[in-house]
């Protein structure tokens, strides 16, 4: 059961960096999907990605009293 909560608390992107810039190719709570996301992508472009892994962060605002929920 904590397995399948900490994939939801967490989002995986797959990025490549070119010229100093990221750009995202991929991204999914499912760990194993983006593993194999990346095992395809080697296959077919000969190079590797960059895993970022962002935890759901929580976010108060004040002024609203409104809790808001984002990927950092």
């Amino acid at each position: 059961m904590s397995n399948n909560r900490e994939n939801t608390e967490t989002l995986y992107r797959m990025v490549e960096i070119k010229g100093g810039k990221k750009i995202e190719k991929f991204k999914s709570p499912d760990l194993k999907r983006v593993l194999n996301f990346h095992k395809w992508y080697v296959k077919n472009y000969k190079t590797g990605l960059l895993l970022e892994i962002l935890p759901l962060k929580k976010h108060y605002n004040w002024k609203e009293k409104t809790i808001d929920y984002t990927f950092e």
